[in-house]
């Protein structure tokens, strides 16, 4: 976490709700990260319970920024779900959540006002200005971590479809009849290229096939929720249980980033996420492969276009927090005005 410190700068909040971790940041109007903090998301003690860690973590982010919540000019989450325009959560399988009001339950908390959207969608957002695409038209965004998300930004826009459904790439069916997704159906590509599609496949070859890994000697893991860290050392060294899975895994997501640039042709397909973040540099060559011997075979220079992220783990929080201040001056990607209920039954108008 950022040294605490004083400031009199205007601030924005942003916090990102993954489903192994909450991060929240603290920034300038311009995206520079002032603060930030961490914590565990525990979405298994119930929405309510992790509402609460949410505030916490903003809390602990201001502190160190030398700031309240309520002083900040904006406040935005990021969470796992499609959401509708009035911060609902729809359906976010990786939490347990289904029609979850997450901007009203955050505002109630908070007594201001929060803007909720798709972790994805508003990570997709950051890199676009600020990170690895950066003056690109069209970018797409596949962040893998316990879940597989994905985003698109066209124009500085993020584009949700009608329903607000659009991009959520993890659940395109590569594999007809395949794994059995979160969500329920079988095949989706974060069955097989997310961290619990790589943990799953991983308690397979060692429970079912006996096949030796060091992941066995490893204290207290979670073997449906391996941590990317462990997978980082242990894929470093080596360890073939480990490897054969991520490397099954880059080569899924191969296969999806080729349909995302054959459908779409974007300048820029950007991966970040935690799996990303801790071993993106060793797995992107094998990535690109995939994408190339499956891409339409027209596009396949286009696969040159994919990059990891720029922002890290603070893309998603940092979205968060510049479309938050979106909404509230009009700026790109503010959509339509909305009501966001506040404590003591008071509504504010904002965009």
């Amino acid at each position: 976490m950022a040294k605490a410190r004083r400031t009199t700068a205007k601030l924005i909040g942003g916090v990102d709700i993954g489903g192994t971790k909450l991060h929240a940041v603290v920034a300038t109007l311009d995206g520079r990260v002032v603060a930030t903090a961490r914590k565990k998301t525990r979405a298994k003690r119930g929405f309510d319970a992790v509402m609460d860690r949410v505030v916490k973590c903003l809390e602990e982010a201001c502190r160190a920024a030398g700031v309240c919540p309520k002083d900040l000019a904006a406040v935005g989450v990021g969470a796992p779900s499609p959401i509708r325009k009035d911060g609902t959560a729809v359906d976010g399988p990786n939490v347990g959540w289904r029609n979850a009001p997450v901007a009203k339950s955050l505002s109630r908390r908070l007594g201001r006002a929060v803007v909720a959207e798709n972790d994805c969608n508003l990570g997709t957002l950051a890199e676009v200005r600020l990170g690895a695409g950066k003056n690109a038209t069209t970018v797409v965004g596949l962040f893998v971590g316990t879940g597989l998300g994905g985003g698109i930004v066209h124009r500085q826009e993020m584009l949700r479809g009608e329903a607000r459904l659009a991009a959520e790439l993890g659940h395109m069916v590569v594999v007809a009849n395949g794994r059995r997704c979160g969500c329920g159906r079988a095949g989706c590509l974060e069955a097989y290229a997310s961290k619990t599609g790589i943990s799953k496949q991983i308690r397979a070859a060692v429970e079912k096939d006996h096949r030796r890994s060091a992941i066995s000697g490893e204290a207290e893991i979670d073997l449906d929720n391996i941590p990317s860290s462990v997978l980082a050392r242990l894929y470093g060294r080596r360890d073939r249980v480990v490897r054969a899975a991520v490397d099954e895994a880059a080569t899924y997501l191969g296969i999806g980033v080729a349909n995302v640039i054959t459908l779409l042709g974007p300048e820029k397909v950007v991966l970040g996420g935690g799996v990303i973040e801790a071993m993106g540099k060793r797995l992107l060559a094998r990535v690109k492969a995939a994408a190339r011997a499956q891409v339409f075979p027209a596009a396949q220079a286009a696969t040159s276009s994919i990059v990891l992220s720029k922002l890290g783990d603070d893309a998603v929080a940092l979205g968060a927090a510049l479309y938050a201040w979106d909404r509230r001056r009009g700026g790109p990607s503010s959509g339509s005005p909305t009501t966001v209920p506040l404590r003591g039954g008071a509504t504010t108008r904002h965009r």
